[in-house]
């Protein structure tokens, strides 16, 4: 399979878990994310709602991009591989364990450890397409200040 080939498969997977991860919220708490999100104390610049599917998309579509080309690397692959997979696992838990869970610490630490990863990833992969993750990383960053903010502001002043 060429890389263009697994790059598509290795996003719409990707995505496939993304969307099961957002069911299963509805499916936990018999509301969607949309509704949850709306009832919290946000803090300052938060975004609309309707934003995080079309950003989480895109995000998605370059990890699988950035996935689908790490058979071909020598150096570090299976590092890279791990580090990738383990990421993916706390970005679909954390949608649940935010959302359906309302455990905005445990989801607070599970993003800051995402960010760890993803900033190593960058400095151990030499090739040009880790590029592709720093929009990742710059989006998981803000969403880090996002959640420790829910946090904050809804169980420290409740």
């Amino acid at each position: 399979m060429n890389k263009v080939v697994k790059g598509i498969v290795s996003s719409i997977i990707i995505i496939l878990f993304g969307g099961f991860s957002a069911f299963s919220v509805e499916w936990i708490k018999g509301v969607d994310i949309a509704s949850i999100y709306a009832t919290l104390r946000l803090p300052p610049f938060s975004p609309p709602s309707w934003l995080f599917g079309p950003v989480w998309t895109v995000l998605y579509i370059f990890i699988g991009i950035y996935l689908s080309n790490l058979a071909s690397l020598r150096l570090n692959r299976t590092k890279l591989y791990l580090l990738t997979y383990i990421q993916l696992v706390l970005n679909i838990s954390w949608t649940i364990i935010f959302f359906a869970f309302s455990n905005y610490l445990l989801a607070t630490f599970m993003i800051s450890i995402m960010d760890i990863i993803v900033i190593f990833m960058l400095f151990i992969d030499y090739r040009k397409i880790k590029w592709l993750l720093v929009p990742y990383l710059i989006w998981l960053i803000f969403a880090s200040y996002l959640s420790l903010g829910v946090f904050w502001l809804n169980r420290l002043f409740d």
